[in-house]
């Protein structure tokens, strides 16, 4: 064999070798996302004066918000235009009290989607037996 002659790409070490290297991206690619998940500085609590209280989603890009500033409460519309001030409450909105208009009758819905899918397979569970 001539020393410039280029080694067989159907032998098992040169599969194995192309194999490995694409592993290492994989778990290269799988590190950062992890990295940037857990390293995400929007996910942190806000500790200022201003925090979310409710969305509500109402289109695929397009949400309503109820935003706390201090003591002051707005209702703030997003959209893909933008963020517009839809209206400054006058009196602030007790989240405490669910389904105030609806006679009390409405369901108090989980923070998260894990606390919704913990809910629905436990109703699930409870209904079929």
């Amino acid at each position: 064999m001539s020393p410039t002659a280029v080694p067989d790409p159907l032998r098992w070490t040169e599969l194995l070798r192309v194999f490995g290297g694409l592993v290492g991206v994989l778990a290269a690619f799988v590190a950062v996302l992890w990295l940037l998940k857990r390293f995400q500085p929007g996910a942190r609590a806000a500790a200022g004066p201003m925090r979310v209280l409710s969305t509500l989603s109402l289109a695929p890009r397009e949400r309503l918000l109820l935003v706390q500033v201090g003591r002051q409460q707005l209702l703030l519309g997003s959209s893909a235009q933008g963020l517009q001030c839809l209206h400054v409450l006058a009196e602030p909105v007790d989240l405490a009290a669910p389904g105030a208009g609806a006679g009390g009758a409405a369901a108090v819905l989980p923070a998260s989607f894990p606390d919704w899918l913990r809910r629905a397979l436990d109703q699930r569970k409870r209904g079929g037996e």
